[in-house]
């Protein structure tokens, strides 16, 4: 096996096991964030959010909450 090819599948094994978690991670985070800036906008502000960003927040609560 050539030398380019067993860097490529190391390249794509980090890929994998390295970069895809990171990016999972930091969606996460993205909506978790989201949905806290969210409920601070609403209780600041003092109006009700728009149907969207309920869903939204109600989203991310189930995905970072594991419900």
């Amino acid at each position: 096996m050539p030398f380019k090819d067993v860097v490529f599948y190391l390249v794509c094994a980090a890929a994998w096991f390295v970069l895809l978690p990171l990016m999972v991670v930091g969606g996460t985070i993205a909506l978790l964030s989201y949905a806290v800036f969210s409920e601070l906008k609403e209780n600041i502000l003092g109006r009700a959010a728009n149907p969207d960003s309920k869903a939204a927040r109600e989203m991310a609560r189930r995905m970072c909450l594991g419900n």
